[in-house]
């Protein structure tokens, strides 16, 4: 379950930094500006970061911290139209993730 966790906590955070990508330069509703960009950036792709050193690390706390980090951003993009649900599920992805990484501890004692 730990490798089934640490997979879908690193494709989410790789999904989140694309999604970001996306949204800062190819978005298809409007073109933000450079203040959006950088709010975004420190939203999705530090805590994006945050997961990739947390496989190495102490992974459940970080996933964790990295879930409540994206909420917020999750929640909002979930009311927007297009593409840019997805990233809800990324945030999600983290989430099921650190679930995984408890469960995997409470299980090996």
């Amino acid at each position: 379950m730990k490798m089934l966790g640490s997979i879908i906590g690193i494709v989410s955070a790789v999904a989140s930094v694309v999604f970001w990508g996306i949204f800062s330069f190819d978005n298809p509703y409007s073109r933000p500006d450079s203040e959006t960009v950088g709010n975004l950036f420190v939203a999705a792709v530090i805590p994006a970061a945050f997961v990739v050193v947390g496989q190495f690390i102490k992974p459940k706390w970080f996933m964790f911290v990295v879930f409540l980090l994206s909420l917020p951003l999750g929640i909002y993009f979930l009311m927007m139209p297009g593409i840019f649900r997805g990233f809800s599920a990324a945030s999600l992805g983290y989430l099921i993730s650190f679930l995984l990484l408890l469960a995997d501890q409470r299980k090996a004692g």
